[in-house]
């Protein structure tokens, strides 16, 4: 019973830092290259497009096995790794079409600078789809280091979810019929992953006009 209480602050701090430092960094990069285009642009679209082809896990795999296991260092991989994905194309198709808006043309006719155009008038404008987004993605976050916990590449110095079912295999306690050894655990998982998924549904509706009668 500790390590599952002592595993759920750890969990929903890395899906949370994961998720948020992941959606906060692909905004501001997907708003900078809209907004300057150029070689900028191209830069940053030729470095999604390679980065989608790359194994994640196996990059996170290699990272535990070849260089450290620290939850630290995983997260700032997953991170670096979760920037430069599909999303910053989404993004970056509303900034093009807000960057057009006359509300721009505006402040740009009255002299203002590129820096506070993007962080004041482009990137607020997708507050509204980040937020369900951000939530939303927690889970997956929180199943990705349990999955490497599992495989034996979790923190050793940290008790997780996802190291008491490696331990629970580890000691053999299936062949044992100490079931609730892994199902304790992996019912947390679920509910993490429910329960983030119903909020950020949720937040949908809340925030997508489109979405307020459904």
């Amino acid at each position: 019973m500790l390590p599952l209480l002592w595993g759920t602050p750890i969990a929903l701090t890395f899906g949370l830092l994961a998720a948020l430092g992941t959606s906060l960094s692909t905004m501001i990069i997907a708003a900078v290259g809209s907004w300057y285009g150029g070689w900028v642009d191209e830069l940053i679209q030729r470095i999604t497009e390679i980065n989608l082809v790359l194994p994640f896990l196996a990059i996170l795999i290699m990272v535990g096995t070849f260089y450290s296991r620290s939850i630290w260092v995983i997260l700032g991989v997953t991170i670096l790794l979760s920037i430069f994905t599909g999303a910053i194309k989404s993004y970056r198709a509303v900034f093009v079409q807000s960057k057009v808006s006359p509300y721009i043309e505006a402040a740009r006719a009255y002299g203002t600078t590129d820096r506070r155009i993007i962080f004041s008038y482009l990137i607020p404008r997708m507050i509204p789809l980040l937020i369900p987004a951000l939530v939303s993605s927690v889970p997956s976050y929180v199943f990705l280091e349990a999955s490497l916990a599992v495989l034996g590449l979790g923190d050793p110095v940290l008790p997780t979810w996802g190291k008491i079912i490696e331990n629970a295999f580890a000691e053999g306690a299936l062949y044992r019929g100490l079931y609730y050894w892994v199902l304790e655990p992996a019912a947390l998982l679920m509910l993490t992953g429910l329960g983030f998924a119903m909020l950020g549904f949720a937040l949908d509706r809340i925030f997508n006009p489109r979405l307020r009668d459904v």
